[in-house]
């Protein structure tokens, strides 16, 4: 057994020695003299050459730290993943030229999945889907290994910032879709040109809606693949990512849009930055500065159940930045069309009796004039609506998840409400309501108490 590690050791070390001495980086574009960016999310390939190269020198404990969470990942890359081989595969990864390791050339790939991979032989496809399930933590990891092993003292890698991503984006755009802050979702014949989830209106299935590999759609202008749909990026502020993924819409994938995450998720990625620099020298050094953005978004855990929200502060206002999904003991409250999937994103449905406690400590109903402070913050309904949904830039998150009347939840295509603490009778208690159709979002003064309705907590002042 050490015979074979020293010889794997002097293998890696020998890639290492040939991948540091590569200036400009490999696999990367070059966003000035002194920033370098992935050409493509990292892919599985380049994490499990990660994985291997800590098998080797840090003990199968550490590598063991850094597998992706099963149910975050399709099925079959997991099988692959947990079925290692006993044999070395020296298939060099794509983003640290190093081998794969143990895990086989051949992988078992049915036909729906197939057309979702480059039509590569001799190796297994599932490598070019980019990793997911992975926690911010283990991406961190990732960045300050590549430095360690491949930045031979010349380069940092890290998470961009969100300013340096919209950055990026934006200098892949052409001068229409940057004013819209967009890419154009369909090309001149009619297909999608990065991956969302609407399907191909050419009558052709491409699978929309679906994780597919890495840079199976044409580049940006600035030679970058994938910076909008596929998966979400993440950024260097924990719980938020940009980008956009594959069960969004077209217009959701802005260079505004955050996507707000606590757990490892199958939509969720990254890609990183690289600085020119030591670590030392790179240490609070910024591509593009991004002052004050730690201290708007944030996130808080439920000690009632252990959940985190993400939180974001808008002008003096705490809020959470998703819906409450906390399943009281007792009283009345629903799953979107009683279908408990529905909760990790949709959160629950509650009758205004039990919104009203349901709130954690230190958090609470945010009142009818606690909400039109955070409407004013707009100038407009549809502005509000612009900003506060998802795909804003506000941070708020707001998605379309329906309402309970009676006992028929609305689709929830037609938007949401939630509830406030403030009664206009002893029958109606307003609200904030969000029109999918008609895009506002405006002060609502008739829900009756029996309806289900969503919570968003506020923070109590301090």
């Amino acid at each position: 057994m050490n015979s074979l590690k020293n010889k794997l050791t002097l293998f890696f070390g020998i890639f290492v020695y040939a991948v540091v001495a590569q200036e400009p980086l490999f696999s990367t574009i070059r966003i000035s003299d002194d920033v370098y960016f992935d050409e493509t999310e990292i892919d599985v390939a380049s994490w499990l050459s990660f994985y291997t190269w800590t098998i080797v020198h840090e003990g199968l404990g550490e590598a063991q730290k850094l597998l992706p969470d099963s149910n975050a990942i399709e099925p079959e890359l997991w099988q692959y993943i947990k079925n290692k081989s006993t044999d070395f595969i020296s298939y060099e990864a794509r983003y640290t030229q190093l081998p794969v390791g143990y895990f086989g050339k051949d992988c078992t790939v049915d036909a729906e999945l197939a057309e979702r991979l480059p039509n590569f032989k001799n190796r297994c496809t599932i490598l070019d889907l980019p990793i997911t399930g992975i926690s911010y933590k283990q991406a961190m990891a990732f960045c300050k290994w590549r430095t360690k092993i491949l930045g031979g003292g010349k380069f940092v890698f890290r998470l961009p910032t969100p300013e340096e991503w919209k950055s990026l984006a934006l200098k892949g755009l052409s001068e229409k879709e940057q004013k819209e802050g967009i890419r154009d979702s369909l090309n001149n014949k009619d297909c999608a040109v990065f991956n969302y989830n609407i399907p191909c209106n050419n009558g052709i299935t491409e699978n929309q809606g679906n994780l597919k590999g890495v840079a199976m759609y044409s580049p940006s202008i600035n030679e970058v693949y994938d910076i909008f749909g596929n998966v979400s990026e993440m950024t260097s502020l924990k719980g938020v990512a940009k980008g956009g993924n594959f069960r969004l819409y077209a217009n959701q994938c802005n260079v505004d849009s955050i996507q707000s995450y606590t757990k490892p998720e199958i939509w969720l990625g990254f890609r990183c930055i690289a600085i020119k620099g030591s670590v030392l020298e790179s240490t609070n050094k910024e591509a593009i500065p991004d002052a004050h953005a730690s201290a708007k978004f944030g996130k808080f855990t439920d000690f009632r159940d252990g959940k985190t929200y993400p939180t974001v502060l808008i002008g003096n206002q705490t809020w959470l930045a998703s819906n409450l999904a906390y399943k009281p003991d007792s009283g009345k409250y629903w799953a979107w069309n009683n279908e408990e999937s529905y909760v990790a994103q949709y959160g629950y449905l509650y009758t205004w009796e039990i919104a009203k406690d349901v709130c954690p400590v230190g958090w609470h109903l945010p009142s009818k004039e606690e909400f039109g402070t955070l409407l004013m913050s707009f100038d407009n309904e549809n502005l509000s609506y612009k900003e506060l949904h998802l795909t804003g830039s506000s941070g708020f998150s707001i998605i379309e998840s329906g309402i309970r009347i009676g006992v028929n939840f609305s689709p929830y295509v037609t938007g949401t409400a939630f509830w406030s603490s403030t009664e206009k009778n002893k029958r109606t208690v307003w609200g904030l309501s969000v029109d999918g159709l008609k895009h506002t979002v405006k002060l609502y003064d008739s829900y009756g108490l029996k309806s289900g309705l969503q919570v968003r907590c506020i923070k109590d002042n301090e």
